[in-house]
């Protein structure tokens, strides 16, 4: 009888979250977006304009993070940014159709592997696991400002 190694907790989620990741970058390949970039994409609107440093908020990424992203992402016609009304200092990003219709479809297929992911896990373990993150994730934020 082979004995099962236990991988140590914080390995399995670490290996977990590659495994999404990976995954995630093979779902939206077809659609020619990367996973940072749908963060981007999905936090937009084609009728509300948001401006880069929300954005960056939204997905933690810094200015010249978003600017970069957002570059590629309007080259491939899939957003659009507009002078800011109010500010000529800013500027104002929109999702396009072309936009709107990868992250419809991309959301689709997302939700499809998430059903596939958790089948067999009960709604209490999903719970249960998400608390487990949600106060790891707190523990984390208050090691990080700690320092």
């Amino acid at each position: 009888m082979s004995e099962q190694k236990c991988e140590p907790f914080l390995r399995l989620i670490y290996l977990m979250g590659q495994d999404l990741r990976n995954h995630a970058e093979k779902i939206l390949s077809p659609y020619q977006v990367t996973l940072e970039q749908f963060q981007i994409l999905k936090s937009l609107d084609i009728t509300t304009g948001y401006s880069q440093r929300v954005l960056g908020d939204a997905v933690s990424k810094t200015p010249a993070n978003v600017t970069r992203i957002l570059d590629r992402l309007e080259d491939k016609e899939v957003l659009i940014r507009k002078d800011h009304p109010e500010d000529r200092r800013t500027s104002l990003v929109f999702l396009t159709q072309k936009g709107q219709a990868i992250v419809e479809e991309a959301i689709g297929v997302f939700d499809s592997f998430s059903r596939q992911i958790t089948s067999g896990i009960s709604e209490h373990e999903q719970a249960t696991v998400r608390d487990a993150f949600t106060k790891m994730s707190l523990n984390m934020n208050k090691i990080s400002t700690d320092k």
